[in-house]
């Protein structure tokens, strides 16, 4: 209701502003042989006596009409642009007494010359459908200028974005996201949020949703795959961008941007600082135990966290000669995160007075993460068009250490208080190595053969120290628990084949991925729990897609797909540092092997976009989250295991209305309904979810823009837990200066709202729990960019490369294509 009532009070500003003079522009294109109307053509308005910079950049709607207006009169040049037609010029003048301008009809004719080279400026739609994937251009919108990657990612079709600022992909938590068609082990689903957050969004192109992979992606992201593409007009010459950010909570970020191209050479190279800081947070939990330990503890306290990070990636391109490409590249992310914590504890026992106990806890953990991915790519195109074989390899490295004391203080007939103070050290990592093999060609018209062949050599390490003060001689003395060096390594292969295909209206895109696992993971303390188990999977899927005219698309997909469990899963490291509240790895977890039905439908005109999808997934062996009571000492313990039957059914749907060329509203969210059946273990749940996010843009004269945003997130169904719904709101300025070089943007989230409300429950056989925790949200941001250098000729990138998105994401918390359309 908030949201609405300040998108209501600012409609005035907007109206005010449109009461300016102005004179309008219309008239339609038409083929100059068939007589028929061109839809969608892209229009490009200059003055006369500067034909090389833009005044007013537009499309005409489905029957080639279009109308739109200018500031000022003079003398004007329309460029009219068509794939495979020649631009039309056409000269006009705008007199001081003129209010619309007719410009009749526009004749564009084919172009029947192969043109060696051609630079177009053209107004590039801010959506784009293809046969497998939605395509959203930052570059495009005027918000991307001062707002970070994560911002941004709100306005995508079919991502959401809550106000913990986790991120989903069709309802789902399960997905992958690559950079510059490549994962990257800074963009797990754990530290997404944190990498995209301190990107800024002007040193993006385009962000990609895949959602339905074809074989030559790894079987692996029920929701999909979010692909986010860097810039990558590095022209002759030099461009860069510096940003700087500054927040009321204390955190502050500050990078560059920067690209080159000398003759055949390109560099682009982007470095992000960011400090992180959360204020206090506080929380409250209560847990009934039932059965021979029946009681009641309560907690309560607070905590917060705060730590530097940062990131940067770098590449490298030599254009040998015309047919030949080597690319060299780098992503490094790395940080730490300390955590502190204080809890007071109360446990009272009607049935057993011994079990009446109390304690004050004080606890520090510094978490250390980051990654590094070496890559190396070489292309090698023929002298058939889009005829490519690319060999590719690629070197990971991802580090996930942790270290952490923990202190009881008025400590009252607490059993466990002799294994306190605690020193806790986690030492993890994986490794990865990758060569890949991809070739791709067109063998008859609007047809294309892909096929490929790759190897990765995966290697999970984890050992574990815990450590107990000997309080008389001030001594840590080791605490021996089995399974504390723990190894995991897995030897994948696989080899897909895809083919494409265009018919008139019809596309269709099928192939089959082959794809087996040899694993092994091995104990240094108890060797008779090593295992090994071999796996083979054939992975089909298969797109169709209908054309039913120039602004409207049908598909449906069906993908397979596999989910190996990634090292926060298998981790058997037992963290502690809640006693009451303990969590561990599962190293028997086996593959998920799920199923998913897709069908979209997409609309487009000039001033309105619309897509739906509708979904449905199913899988019988999927790995989820349980909690148990521990029948030896009553403390919660929480897991993983394959005990889910899991199957959804959902809805998704994003609109975009542009009534006005200064004002645009956007809707983005869905519903579906979640059947989750742990039939081993006795437990089941179903029900409905769902999330709405909606965003009001306000271009206003003089580079001035303001955007409103606000939210919805109902439960998630889980297993055992059920979590409380919950709304945010957010509002922002933004000026740009010296024609739009200089950006400043001005930024409130959560406005209405202090602290956001976050309510748990969990309900099992032996306990039953339920935990608060109230997270400061209201927060202030001030940033500032500055865009600087001067473009010629665009940098030549590889367009294959290694993809590995074959592990589940998630810790506790969680292209191809042709023949498209635009939006």
């Amino acid at each position: 209701m908030n949201f609405l009532l300040v998108l209501f009070l600012t409609v005035p500003v907007y109206a005010q502003t449109n009461s300016a003079v102005s004179y309008t522009i219309k008239g339609q294109v038409i083929d100059s042989l068939a007589n028929e109307t061109v839809p969608y053509a892209t229009l490009n308005i200059v003055l006369a006596n500067a034909p090389q910079q833009s005044v007013k950049m537009l499309a005409c709607d489905d029957d080639g009409k279009f109308e739109t207006t200018l500031k000022a009169p003079g003398n004007y040049v329309l460029i009219t642009q068509y794939v495979g037609k020649v631009p039309a010029h056409k000269s006009f003048t705008v007199k001081e007494g003129d209010k619309t301008v007719d410009l009749g009809q526009i004749m564009i004719s084919d172009d029947t010359q192969r043109i060696a080279e051609v630079t177009v400026t053209a107004q590039k739609p801010l959506v784009k459908v293809e046969i497998d994937k939605i395509v959203y251009s930052l570059e495009d919108d005027p918000e991307a200028q001062t707002n970070n990657t994560l911002d941004m990612l709100r306005k995508v079709p079919m991502v959401t974005v809550d106000g913990e600022d986790k991120i989903q992909l069709k309802g789902s938590s399960n997905y992958k996201i690559y950079l510059n068609g490549k994962p990257s082990n800074m963009l797990s689903s754990d530290n997404a949020s944190d990498v995209l957050k301190s990107m800024p969004a002007s040193s993006i192109k385009n962000i990609e949703v895949i959602t339905d992979p074809g074989a030559r992606y790894d079987a692996e992201g029920i929701g999909g795959i979010i692909n986010i593409i860097t810039t990558k007009n590095a022209l002759q010459g030099y461009t860069g961008t510096v940003n700087a950010e500054v927040s009321s909570f204390g955190s502050f970020r500050g990078g560059g941007y920067f690209t080159t191209k000398i003759g055949k050479v390109g560099l682009t190279a982007n470095y992000n600082y960011m400090d992180f800081k959360r204020p206090w947070s506080d929380s409250e939990s209560y847990r009934e135990n039932y059965g021979d330990f029946a009681s009641q503890l309560t907690q309560t306290g607070r905590s917060k966290s705060k730590g530097p990070r940062q990131f940067g990636s770098f590449e490298f391109s030599y254009e040998i000669d015309t047919l030949n490409l080597l690319s060299i590249n780098a992503n490094i992310w790395g940080g730490s995160n300390t955590s502190t914590s204080e809890m007071s504890a109360v446990q009272t026992s009607a049935d057993n007075p011994l079990w009446n106990y109390q304690y004050d806890r004080h606890s520090k953990t510094k978490f250390e993460f980051g990654s590094v991915d070496v890559g190396l790519d070489y292309q090698h195109s023929t002298r058939k068009k889009d005829e490519l074989l690319t060999l590719s390899y690629k070197f990971s490295n991802s580090p996930n250490n942790s270290e952490g004391h923990t202190y009881l203080h008025n400590v009252i007939n607490y059993y466990d208080s002799i294994a306190y103070p605690r020193w806790s050290i986690n030492d993890a990592y994986t490794r990865e190595h990758t060569a890949q093999v991809d070739y791709t060609t067109p063998t008859f018209k609007d047809q294309t053969l892909e096929a490929g062949l790759k190897y990765i050599m995966r290697q999970s390490d984890s050992e574990t120290k815990e450590r107990i003060l000997n309080e008389e001689t001030q001594q840590w003395r080791d605490s021996l628990r089995p399974m504390r060096d723990f190894k995991h390594t897995q030897h994948i292969y696989s080899a897909y084949l895809s083919y494409a295909m265009k018919f008139n209206k019809f596309g269709a895109k099928v192939g089959v991925r082959a794809e087996g696992t040899a694993l092994k993971a091995k104990f240094a303390d108890t060797p008779e729990a090593n295992f090994d188990t071999d796996y083979f999977n054939l992975v089909p899927n298969a797109t169709l897609s209908y054309q039913i005219n120039m602004a409207q698309q049908l598909r449906l997909g069906y993908n397979m797909r596999i989910h190996r469990p990634g090292i926060w899963h298998l981790n058997p490291y037992v963290n502690r540092d809640d006693p009451q509240f303990i969590s561990y790895g599962n190293p028997n977890l086996r593959p998920e092997k799920s199923h998913g039905i897709n069908f979209n439908y997409s609309m487009f005109t000039q001033k309105f976009n619309f897509n739906a999808n509708l979904s449905y997934h199913f899988v019988n062996n999927s790995i989820e989250r349980y909690s148990f009571k521990d029948e030896e000492t009553g403390v919660n313990v929480s897991t993983y295991d394959n005990i889910g039957k899991n199957q959804s059914i959902g809805m998704f749907l994003y609109g975009r209305w542009n009534p006005v060329p200064l004002f645009n509203i956007s809707l983005n969210g869905g519903m579906d309904y979640t059947d989750i059946n742990g039939e081993d273990w006795g437990m089941s749940n179903s029900g409905w979810s769902g999330r709405l996010f909606a965003n009001a843009q306000f271009n206003l004269p003089k580079d001035f823009n303001i955007n409103l945003n606000g939210g919805y997130f109902s439960p998630w169904i889980q297993l055992q837990a059920k979590q409380s719904g919950y709304y945010f709101t957010g509002i922002s300025v933004g000026k740009g200066f010296m024609k739009r070089k200089l950006n400043v943007r001005l930024s409130c989230q959560s406005p209405f709202e202090e602290n956001l409300k976050f309510k748990n429950t969990t309900t099992a056989s032996s306990f039953y729990s339920r935990s608060t925790s109230y997270m400061p949200m209201r927060e202030v941001r001030l940033s500032v960019s500055y865009r600087f250098g001067t473009l010629k000729d665009s940098i030549k990138k590889v367009r294959r490369g290694i993809t590995n998105d074959d592990t589940k994401g998630g810790g506790g918390d969680t292209g191809g294509g042709g023949g498209g359309q635009t939006m």
